[in-house]
């Protein structure tokens, strides 16, 4: 979200914000959604069957991290603490999904639109391999799946992955090692 014209965007550290959300400041609070949301929302997306389930767990950490800014510690960056909460509500999100059951539609992704540019044999191949790419994801255990999102696409660093997930930096990196051989082996023919 783009500051309003004529106000200089909100430069402030993280924890600042968090520290001014933990007061009631909205306006903090928002420019660390504008930060973080799309990550955030990312991330859950490839965790969560669903869009609208990606949206709800979102929705439901960044209410956590409201309700909870006060109680940010500094033990990791804010970062960090935003994907726990996103990583927690995404699981508790699944829990409550085994214990009902819900019909679901074969095939919930969108169609893929059709190519825009000069190249359209190039946006086919890259929408097959995205969706393959989705594919071989979704049937990556969670804990690998999880690790690889933050690891890979993220950009976090093995101990902030393992913050998130509460694990150890082992662990993660097992995990991730196990992903990455699943995915190269998925993807040899993609070579």
């Amino acid at each position: 979200m783009p500051p309003a014209p004529g106000t200089a965007p909100d430069d402030r550290p993280d924890h600042t914000l968090v520290e001014r959300a933990g007061l009631g400041d909205h306006a903090a609070f928002a420019t660390l959604v504008a930060r973080h949301g799309a990550a955030l929302y990312r991330y859950a997306r490839r965790l969560a069957p669903s869009p609208q389930d990606a949206e709800d767990a979102v929705q439901d950490a960044l209410t956590a991290a409201w309700l909870g800014a006060e109680r940010y510690r500094g033990d990791s960056s804010v970062r960090t603490w935003l994907f726990g909460i996103q990583t927690n509500c995404v699981r508790r999100a699944a829990r409550r999904r085994a214990h009902t059951a819900v019909p679901v539609a074969d095939d919930v992704r969108p169609p893929p639109k059709a190519p825009t540019g000069d190249e359209p044999v190039e946006h086919l191949l890259a929408t097959d391999l995205r969706a393959a790419l989705d594919r071989a994801l979704a049937e990556l255990p969670g804990p690998q799946r999880a690790v690889w999102l933050l690891v890979e696409v993220e950009g976090m660093s093995y101990g902030d992955a393992a913050h998130v997930l509460q694990t150890t930096h082992a662990a993660v990196r097992g995990s991730l090692e196990r992903a990455r051989h699943t995915l190269s082996r998925r993807f040899a023919a993609w070579r």
